[in-house]
């Protein structure tokens, strides 16, 4: 039987939707910690989620020091992609989401 290998070289990007959105900031090294989840409105599971104006604000620095930032949804689909201070994708994400 032969194996058929798919690799994914290209991000893939999607639409913001109503969240819930996992925020990855990633580090020097080129890797993140782990990503955490975010939403808007009230919390559905407060002790594993931060809120929609925490990861802002966490983006934002992030952002402000060339750090890479990347927002998925629910499906591991990019809605929001920042490199180097440079938004790539999504850049009204914070405003319309």
């Amino acid at each position: 039987m032969k194996v058929i290998e798919h690799v994914l070289t290209d991000l893939q990007h999607a639409e913001a939707g109503s969240g819930p959105w996992k925020l990855y900031i990633y580090g020097k090294s080129g890797y993140h910690t782990g990503g955490v989840w975010f939403r808007k409105g009230t919390l559905e599971y407060p002790d594993e989620e931060i809120t929609f104006k925490v990861a802002e604000e966490r983006a934002g620095k992030a952002i402000r020091e060339g750090r890479e930032v990347r927002v998925c949804d629910g499906g591991d689909m990019l809605v929001f992609h920042s490199l180097h201070g440079n938004v790539v994708h999504g850049g009204d994400f914070w405003t319309t989401a």
